[in-house]
């Protein structure tokens, strides 16, 4: 039973820590249409990123395995916007003038109290493209230590998990879990029956 509690949903006009925006561009046909979007950056980055096709980062989220390769290190997460439990692998944001490196290493033992040996970093993906302008790099690489949930943060509460290839079968086919970390889940363990089919020859 979680101690973090959703107590009331209304709508607001004005947002605290996210921006809104509002693009307007041209349809194929030449017709003026809006499109709106939140983030948290300033209007200088989304015009950089528009304009420029300039690129940011905005955090980390970590795909690390045990020396076997045979489990993968996951959080069971409260998180409030669900209003309940969500699997996930552990992420966060950049701290201004912190290193990619950096940050998912502090991150990851913020979250899980393990260590982690990082052996590749992705380039900066889109998150959710619909809706918000969030970019983040995926970390990889393998854990090591002893997992601890003291350095959570008091609005954190996440379980520290180590799946293997049965959990990430019942995980996929009966919880909720964020797409990116899904499809990780499949890719790692090949539980995708339609791209395991596509790759036989």
């Amino acid at each position: 039973m979680s101690k973090l509690k959703v107590t009331d949903v209304r709508s607001i006009e004005k947002l605290n820590y996210l921006k809104a925006y509002e693009i307007s561009y041209k349809t194929k046909s030449g017709k003026d249409a809006k499109w709106e979007l939140v983030s948290r950056a300033g209007l200088d980055r989304l015009q950089s990123e528009i304009f420029q096709k300039s690129r940011f980062s905005d955090g980390v989220m970590v795909f690390a395995v045990d020396e076997t390769h045979t489990k993968v290190a996951m959080i069971k997460e409260f998180r409030v916007s669900a209003g309940g439990y969500v699997y996930m692998f552990p992420a966060g944001l950049i701290n201004q003038g912190e290193e990619l490196a950096a940050t998912a290493k502090r991150e990851f033992f913020e979250e899980t109290g393990l260590s982690l040996e990082l052996v590749h970093l992705s380039p900066a993906r889109y998150v959710s493209v619909g809706i918000v302008n969030e970019c983040v790099n995926v970390a990889f690489g393998y854990y090591s230590g002893i997992p601890s949930k003291q350095h959570q943060e008091d609005k954190e509460e996440a379980e520290i998990v180590f799946i293997d290839k049965a959990m990430a079968q019942k995980i996929l086919a009966e919880e909720d879990v964020t797409i990116r970390s899904a499809q990780l889940l499949e890719q790692f363990f090949d539980l995708n029956p339609f791209m395991a089919k596509v790759k036989q020859p």
